[in-house]
């Protein structure tokens, strides 16, 4: 089946790519010479973000469509930066940015608890939608670890390997992520499909 992403973000389509492995031919908006593909991810939810994403680009192309909406929900924040978390620290901040708003703003607490959810959105072919969620509970570490740098990964740490995602390889996070757990629930439906 032929698939293709609507996200413009490089880190998301590799491992997105790499989770859903040989199952599926997976196309970004690169490959319809779709520059910059954005979308006012205003919903209140991820599930409706995911959808706004899908459907957009479904709009355009008329294929099979993938999309998905992650947060960061940290217990002592008020489920903070959650469905903002990709600009939690303003309109166009760097990974980094959001990182060290999140640690200066858990300074003061002792609780640390935290969990990533991801809602992946799929519009088949027809223009009907399904989802799927994924979650992982961890904590915020108290400072950065590890070299991957993409989102919050180097200050979410699991606490099962008392690791956190920017300190795993790729084939480790996709073990434990919230991303991957969602996908996986996607390609069993894929293979039921089929």
């Amino acid at each position: 089946m032929k698939i293709v992403l609507a996200t413009s973000n490089k880190d998301k389509v590799r491992e997105i790519k790499e989770i859903l492995g040989e199952s599926v031919d997976i196309y970004t908006t690169n490959d319809f010479d779709i520059e910059k593909f954005e979308v006012v991810e205003d919903g209140e939810t991820l599930k409706e973000n995911a959808y706004k994403k899908a459907k957009s680009l479904y709009d355009i192309l008329k294929m099979p469509t993938l999309a998905d909406d992650t947060g960061l929900f940290v217990k002592s924040l008020d489920l903070r930066p959650g469905v903002h978390s990709h600009r939690y620290a303003g309109e166009n901040p760097t990974y980094k940015d959001n990182r060290n708003k999140l640690l200066n703003e858990l300074k003061e607490f002792d609780n640390r608890d935290a969990y990533f959810k991801t809602s992946v959105c799929f519009i088949d072919k027809d223009g009907k939608d399904y989802y799927f969620d994924g979650k992982i509970d961890g904590e915020i570490s108290d400072k950065e670890y590890g070299d991957k740098d993409f989102g919050y990964d180097q200050i979410f740490k699991v606490k099962e390997v008392d690791k956190t995602f920017g300190q795993m390889s790729d084939e480790e996070k996709n073990l434990y992520s919230h991303r991957s757990l969602a996908l996986e629930k996607f390609k069993k439906f894929l293979l039921k499909e089929d």
